[in-house]
């Protein structure tokens, strides 16, 4: 007699290792109908949550590199991308799930799955510009609703158009009267035309540059254009994405429809930087893209112009929602702005040095428009003090390894699987409370946020000024040392800079190639639950 099927699966839920689950299954058609039927194996093969480490673009002034940090090291991850589609990984592009998207050298962009060690290699879309990491360029990959991925390629903000450079005006033509009043200060003029004597001055079409107060000249046509191209609202009613889907192949077009007002005038929007780490102490090597975030079937991009756009997969219509506005609580516009997914959802966070805003969006409401609710606020001088002295550093747990892959430190590597210890909120060893103001130094450097916990408030932070790296927990303000987050050793000359960082978790399903073109499709004794 044939146990009931509730009790069967509650008892093969207790099946550890995928390999024992994947046994069950062949002992009878009953217990595999009941493994798919409630979704069983999908459990041990999509991300759960646990960060295994981040995917890092570190860049300095003459080289740039990716990177892998990571709790015990490597850990059976391909953190060099080795059996990619070439040879060459340039930067990071976007993180979903498990998958990378990746720029590589001579503009050829591809998706990986570093647990896999499988790929599939994008061809160039045919109605847009080569892109890369600061491109609107955003992966989907949801293993839960389909193995298949997505590549959005998203519209941006117009270009602010450029005068051309000024002309040099014309000298006026030579003065015969000087050969026979050499004599005389100021020779009779000649002119030179038939007419009113002013056409070599200025042609009979309308000039095309003006001299403005103070002597700067303006071209009249680049204005013209400029004007025009200001007063049109932004993002446009219809937004046309392109997109790439690897169950088709092929880039397609998709038209999301907007729902309430634009975010405002193009104009208005050319202020705000290109690059969100405008603001950093050095620009050049900062955050290139503004990121986004997969939720709820929903994706959030931040886009240029200080505003969220929230596109509907499922009803193919988009809203807008402007961000905090984090220039009145900074006084200035440096700060750098991140947007992630934790615990409540879509967070934004502002770093400002080391001070920290966090907001998390509210959509409550449903007849309301979402909103932005503060839900933390710190500055972490004193505590960060506190954490990186000398008495402080010794005996700490620097269990988190740069993979360094030129070898200028080679630390031995644990290849043991690690998983993220965030469960020690109470355990004091390598922690530091946030503490009270005033007695401190005040230029303790900066901060760079390498990503949040998927399921929990903790958040991975970068600190420049002593090379390391350091989570911190919201709930309890608590601070933990990580370990050494530096490519070269004590080379203070050529400093290296974080500039994009993705919280990796893996996921062992997709139906990518490996190096052989070889698909392994999993969907013959992979069933979805339904609903």
């Amino acid at each position: 007699m044939d146990l009931p099927q509730e009790v069967l699966a509650d008892i093969l839920r207790r099946v550890g290792p995928l390999r024992h689950l994947a046994d069950c299954r062949l002992v009878c058609g009953y217990w595999r109908a009941t493994i798919d039927g409630r979704g069983l194996v999908l459990r041990h093969l999509l991300p759960s949550g646990a960060p295994r480490g981040a995917f890092i673009n570190i860049s300095a002034y003459a080289w740039g590199d990716t990177y892998f940090f990571a709790r015990g090291g490597v850990g059976g991850v391909d953190s060099r991308l080795s059996d990619a589609p070439t040879t060459w990984c340039t930067a990071f592009v976007d993180h979903r799930n498990g998958l990378l998207l990746c720029k590589a050298a001579k503009g050829a962009c591809f998706v990986y799955n570093p647990a896999t060690r499988r790929s599939a290699t994008l061809p160039p879309p045919p109605n847009a510009q080569p892109w890369g990491v600061a491109s609107a360029a955003y992966l989907l990959f949801d293993p839960a609703v389909s193995l298949h991925h997505e590549v959005f390629l998203l519209p941006e903000l117009p270009d602010e158009p450029k005068p051309p450079e000024p002309e040099d005006p014309p000298p006026p033509p030579f003065n015969v009267a000087r050969l026979f009043f050499a004599d005389t200060a100021e020779p009779p003029q000649i002119d030179s035309d038939e007419d009113d004597g002013e056409d070599w001055i200025y042609s009979e079409n309308e000039p095309r540059w003006r001299t403005r107060a103070g002597g700067r000249r303006e071209h009249l046509q680049a204005k013209e254009a400029k004007d025009t191209l200001g007063l049109m609202e932004w993002p446009p009613s219809l937004y046309i994405a392109q997109v790439f889907s690897s169950m088709t192949g092929k880039w397609e077009e998709r038209a999301f429809v907007r729902e309430g007002g634009a975010a405002g005038a193009v104009a208005d929007m050319w202020s705000d930087p290109r690059s969100p780490g405008y603001g950093g102490v050095v620009p050049q090597c900062g955050p290139r893209r503004r990121h986004a975030v997969y939720w709820r079937r929903s994706l959030y991009v931040h886009c240029r112009g200080c505003f969220i756009i929230r596109l509907s997969l499922l009803t193919g219509k988009y809203t807008v929602t402007k961000t905090p506005e984090v220039v009145k609580l900074t006084g200035h516009g440096w700060a750098i702005p991140y947007l992630s997914k934790s615990q409540k959802g879509v967070y934004y966070t502002a770093i400002d040095g080391v001070k920290l805003w966090v907001w998390v969006l509210n959509e409550e409401s449903l007849t309301a428009p979402p909103t932005w609710e503060m839900v933390h606020h710190v500055d972490l001088r004193p505590s960060l003090k506190q954490l990186t002295t000398f008495e402080n550093l010794i005996g700490m747990d620097k269990s988190w390894i740069l993979d360094d892959p030129a070898a200028r430190r080679r630390v031995s590597m644990e290849e043991e699987y690690y998983e993220w210890d965030s469960d020690d909120d109470d355990n004091g060893h390598g922690h530091a409370d946030v503490a009270e103001e005033g007695g401190h130094r005040q230029d303790v450097g900066w901060l760079d946020l390498l990503g949040y916990h998927p399921q929990k408030e903790i958040v991975l932070f970068g600190y420049k000024d002593e090379l390391c790296a350091f989570a911190y927990y919201l709930r309890t303000s608590k601070v933990k040392y990580l370990g050494h987050l530096h490519p070269i050793s004590n080379d203070y000359c050529f400093p290296a800079y974080v500039q994009e960082s993705f919280v990796y978790t893996p996921c062992r399903m997709d139906l990518l190639c490996d190096q052989n073109g070889t698909s392994v499709d999993l969907s013959s004794w992979v069933t979805y639950p339904s609903q």
